[in-house]
Order: structure tokens, then C-alpha cells, then sequence
């Protein structure tokens, strides 16, 4: 039995994709941002609303717990209280069904240290997707650095995505040698991201010239503005298309790169994920432009993985953890606008499909999530049934 926590931090494709290729095999809750209760005053706020999926016919099941008012004057710690008791009382119906077994849960942010030993988890992990105690800029996070060091005497054992965060982590447990931190990196899907299918053009993009320049994702401060704008004003020609959910005040900055060179440039609302791959085929060349800052270089880029995978020119920022890729990616300097155009340059020439698409895909064959599945359960000591992956959806 599995509990994955995804509530307390940004939605992350790469947890989502792990509960639900495991649900196939195991039963899975995956615990969503809590809903407060002062918000639901004056109605019944029932398990039921507050859930979707079933642990029968392979589903994982989604739940968000009652948040209750901790801050009150007196009574705060009282709620609190309360709310954990309501939680682990939830929690524990919804896996009642399952058959009996080891639970292990899964924790993603550090202010959950406290959770850890209550679950009646045989084994806890951190699942630190990214370094949860700085922004995107790189800047810290009043109060995350204590709560990690905290969380992480309790856990049982961290998976992180990259060497650069592994290696950071281990300086964080202090004292703890014996805690055993191994490295997973993103993967993509398979049954989606590949150099065969065929993809019909968004209607979004339609009017946007090519040759184009695609950063699908989260638009916000991580990207290198800088060095797009000076990119954009050596090679005008081609057009930046930011595709995502976007962070305040990223309409202008995409805004000033046409006002600066006269390059089009658009900000797009964010597609469903199933249909990523096709502005990712009907796109020139795809970006991973980020700042090089203490967020982004203990990343795990997904996007640059999904690209490659799709068979498409990459250019991006020496992010560690994707070097290894790095016979097929044509990496610019932050900042730099004169190796982003040498970079555009250089993809210009290269085969869009066929045989180079090939081989960027080749490069990634062992990073889909079928085999990320298999090599976590296998760090963490679970054995997960062959063949089953296959089968997974969400």
C-alpha cells in the first residue's frame, strides 16, 4: 500500500506518473492540497466530495484532507490537533480495503516532518522532486530549511531527481551517514512522446511563424530572459512560443522580447498533457533556457527528456542533471545571445525527423516512466510485477 503526498507543492508530473503506473499494481492514495475548513463553513465537507478514484480495477485514488485553522488565538493548537486525528482516521478507511501489506508513504515538501512515524508507515521516504527549500530563483525559503533538516532525521530513506540535489541533501541530514539517499531522475511517457506518431497542429499556434521556438511548461523568473531577448535581436526571424501556466508579471516579460527585437513572441495558455507532443512536432526547435541558479541546477528537467524523446532539436542552459544527453543538444550560455544563435543555427541544419529524430530519441530510451517505475520500486526494495507498467494510465 502506497501513500504519495502531492498537496504541498507545485503539481508534479513525475509523482502523478509514479502513483498512477504503481495503482496498476498496488493499492495507491495519493494525498491532494488540503481544503480548509473555513472555506467549507456552513456545509458538510464529506470524504466523498473531497475524493475521486477507487482502489478496485487498478485506479488510484485522490484525497484531500480537511485543513483546519491552526493559527487561532488559544485554540489553534486544539484544531490542529483535530486535524491530524481526522486525517489519519481518513486515511486509513480509504486503505482499509486493500489487501494487507507494507504502507509506505511518501512525503514531498519539509513541513511535513511531522507526519513522519504517525502513518503507520512501515517505511517513509522523501520524494524530493525538486529543492523544495528555494524558489525558482534561487532564493531561500524562510522556515523550509529547518523543516527539511527535520524531516529528514525522521525519514527512513530520500529519492531525489539529480546528483546535484543528492549531494546537497546529504549535507542537510548532518549526523545521519546511514540514511541512504538515491537519485531518480524524470522520465517521459511512452505511449505519448515518440518520433512515429503523428500530431495534428494546435489550433493556438497556428498563427504563430515559423521557424518556431517552443518552452512548454512553467512559465516564471527560472527562465533566462536576458539572454531570449538578446537571442531574439541577433535572430529575429525566429518566434519564442511559451506554452504553460504562468507566474505574475510573465505576460510582459514576453511582451518586452517583441518590443526589444521585433521577434514574435507569445505567451499561450497551457494544453492538456496529452497534447504536449503535438506543439512539441509542430515546433522547429525546443528549449530548456534556465538561469543557472540553486533551483534549476539540482533540477531534473522533464521537458528536456519529453523533447528528445519526441524526436526534437534541444537547445538548453548545462542543467547537470541532463548533460548526459549531451551529444544531441546544442547547450547555450545564460545570458549569452550570440550561443543561443549559434545554436539556432546549427539545429537549423539538422534533420527535423528521420534519422537524427531517431537518434535523439535513442538517447532517452531508458528514461521512460515504464522503467522509472520498475527502478524505484527497486531502490526501495518492492518488487513490481513485469508487464504492468505497460498497462497504466493517467
Amino acid at each position: 500500500m502506497w501513500v504519495f503526498f502531492a498537496g504541498q507543492a507545485k503539481p508534479s508530473s513525475a509523482r502523478r506518473a509514479l502513483a498512477y503506473r504503481m495503482a496498476k499494481a498496488f493499492p495507491v492514495v495519493v494525498v491532494q492540497q488540503s481544503q480548509s475548513l473555513l472555506r467549507s463553513w456552513g456545509r458538510k465537507p464529506t470524504l466523498e466530495s473531497r475524493m475521486s478514484g477507487t482502489l478496485s480495477d487498478g485506479e488510484c485514488i485522490e484525497y484531500r484532507p480537511i485543513h483546519y485553522p491552526e493559527r487561532l488565538p488559544f485554540v489553534g493548537g486544539l484544531f490542529k490537533a483535530r486535524g491530524t486525528h481526522r486525517f489519519k482516521s481518513e486515511l486509513d478507511g480509504l486503505l482499509a480495503p486493500a489487501p494487507s501489506g507494507h504502507r509506505i508513504v511518501c512525503y514531498d515538501s519539509p513541513g511535513q516532518y511531522s507526519l513522519v512515524g504517525k502513518l503507520k508507515e512501515s517505511l517513509s521516504v522523501y520524494l524530493a522532486i525538486d529543492d523544495r527549500t528555494v524558489t525558482v530563483t534561487g532564493e531561500s525559503i524562510p522556515g523550509e530549511l529547518e523543516g527539511e533538516r527535520k524531516l529528514l532525521e525522521r525519514v527512513d530513506r530520500v529519492v531525489c531527481v539529480s546528483d546535484v540535489l543528492a549531494n546537497t541533501l546529504r549535507l542537510r541530514a548532518g549526523e545521519r551517514t546511514d540514511l541512504r539517499i538515491d537519485v531518480l531522475t524524470n522520465g517521459y511517457d511512452e505511449r505519448l512522446f515518440n518520433t512515429h506518431r503523428v500530431w495534428n497542429e494546435p489550433d493556438a499556434l497556428r498563427k504563430t511563424p515559423r521557424p518556431r521556438i517552443l518552452i512548454s511548461g512553467h512559465v516564471s523568473e527560472r527562465i533566462d530572459w536576458e539572454g531570449i531577448k538578446a537571442a531574439a535581436a541577433i535572430r529575429p526571424l525566429w518566434s519564442w512560443v511559451f506554452m504553460g501556466p504562468a507566474d505574475e508579471g510573465m505576460a510582459e516579460r514576453v511582451a518586452s522580447i517583441s518590443a526589444d527585437s521585433g521577434a514574435v513572441a507569445v505567451l499561450l495558455p497551457p494544453d492538456s498533457y496529452e497534447n504536449v507532443p503535438a506543439w512539441i512536432a509542430h515546433c522547429d526547435v525546443c528549449a530548456v533556457p534556465y538561469r543557472l541558479n540553486n533551483f534549476t541546477l539540482a533540477s531534473s528537467p522533464l521537458k528536456a527528456i519529453e523533447y528528445l524523446a519526441a524526436g526534437a532539436p534541444v537547445l538548453s542552459t548545462r542543467i547537470p542533471s541532463i548533460a548526459q544527453f549531451g551529444e544531441v543538444i546544442e547547450w547555450v550560455a545564460e545570458t549569452d545571445g550570440s550561443s543561443y544563435a549559434t545554436a539556432l543555427d546549427e539545429l537549423a541544419k539538422q534533420e527535423r525527423y528521420g534519422t537524427t529524430a531517431d537518434l535523439r530519441s535513442t538517447v532517452v530510451h531508458n528514461e521512460n516512466w515504464g522503467k522509472k517505475v520498475e527502478r524505484f520500486c527497486s531502490i526501495l526494495g518492492v518488487k513490481y510485477p513485469q508487464g504492468r507498467q505497460t498497462e497504466a494510465t493517467g
